[in-house]
């Protein structure tokens, strides 16, 4: 299938044919975007038997485009308990766990006051400052601090640090300038045929197997919410990791070439992912489990459209049209959570 090319705008050029046309490298690969297609395209079938076999080969793919066949198998780690501090409402504990040996995991988890099992969510952040801080509201959050609001409402919430942020991050200076965060983490991973958004895939599965294995936790009643990065990343997990029941995507549902095309960090760049599928491919994975989309009014750098008809289009198919919400809220890029927290515990609670 084609990639999605007419968005209502300039996004991406039109060709203009390689005999006349300007010589630098990006309007060349804007001639061969024009033809390129994606392997793994959504189905456009009710057929079962086929959505069965995509989801199969799609998931296939990822996992060997994200490299999580060379990582192994997801462990469920034994974390280490470095501070607790009693909240209005909740137990807030810090602590460190490690996925691989040697690759070490600080993250928040949150228990509600109230009697368990409760449903348990993960929350990855996004390029905001303080990392896991700010969903758990030690920082100003951007939006609402969702795994602080989800705790509040009675789930028991995990949130850590992604792999080169917060305090994962570690800053050199080579000749002057800092090198750090991303940038660094995919060159480096790159170097072993490993990549950035696998490993923090893998960590965030570990963090799953870590709630699963709580003891008061609902092992069946797992979710995830992320903003941005983190809606990213909980995009990807929610695909291949069918222990998450729902799923809350906020300000970064969009498609690659509104996004990576035009120099979007890194991070969000597994090699050759756009030769599988697209962003919209990815959700329409998750179809038929509950998924719910909000994005802002006036976030202009990430349009819900056409991802949002395209993966609505998937769940039609399923019939389940009632599992994808979406809520277009009034502002820019931040975690709004008015309608989408009460929808996630309601989810995993009935």
């Amino acid at each position: 299938m084609r990639r999605v090319i007419d968005l209502g705008g300039p996004l991406v050029e039109s060709p203009r044919g390689s005999d006349r046309g300007p010589v630098d490298s990006q309007s060349f690969l804007t001639e061969m975007f024009g033809n390129f297609e994606r392997r793994l395209a959504c189905p456009e079938t009710k057929n079962k038997d086929d959505w069965r076999k995509w989801r199969r080969r799609l998931r296939g793919a990822l996992k060997q485009s994200l490299s999580l066949d060379v990582l192994g198998a997801v462990p469920t780690p034994n974390p280490t308990v470095v501070e607790s501090v009693a909240c209005d409402g909740y137990l807030r504990q810090k602590i460190v766990y490690e996925t691989i040996p040697g690759n070490r995991v600080p993250a928040y988890l949150l228990i509600p006051d109230s009697r368990g099992p409760h449903p348990a969510v993960i929350c990855p952040h996004g390029h905001v400052p303080g990392a896991k801080e700010n969903v758990v509201g030690l920082t100003e959050p951007v939006g609402v601090a969702y795994a602080h609001e989800v705790a509040l409402r009675g789930c028991i919430t995990l949130a850590p640090d992604n792999a080169f942020m917060g305090e994962r991050d570690r800053r050199d200076e080579r000749n002057g300038n800092p090198v750090s965060g991303c940038a660094t983490g995919w060159a480096r991973l790159n170097q072993m045929g490993l990549d950035l958004t696998g490993l923090r895939i893998f960590d965030l599965r570990a963090g799953l197997s870590l709630l699963r294995n709580h003891p008061d936790v609902n092992a069946r009643r797992l979710g995830c919410a992320g903003l941005s990065g983190g809606c990213w990343l909980s995009q990807v997990l929610t695909a291949l990791d069918r222990r998450v029941k729902a799923v809350i995507l906020s300000g970064f549902f969009t498609t690659f070439v509104q996004t990576t095309w035009h120099g979007h960090c890194v991070c969000h760049h597994p090699f050759g992912i756009g030769r599988i599928c697209d962003m919209p491919d990815i959700s329409a994975l998750i179809a038929p489990r509950a998924q719910f989309v909000e994005s802002g009014i006036s976030d202009k750098p990430y349009p819900h459209e056409p991802a949002y008809k395209m993966v609505k289009r998937a769940y039609e198919l399923n019939g389940a049209p009632d599992r994808l919400q979406l809520h277009r809220y009034k502002g820019g890029h931040m975690f709004n959570g008015t309608k989408s927290i009460p929808w996630l515990v309601h989810q995993l609670t009935t």
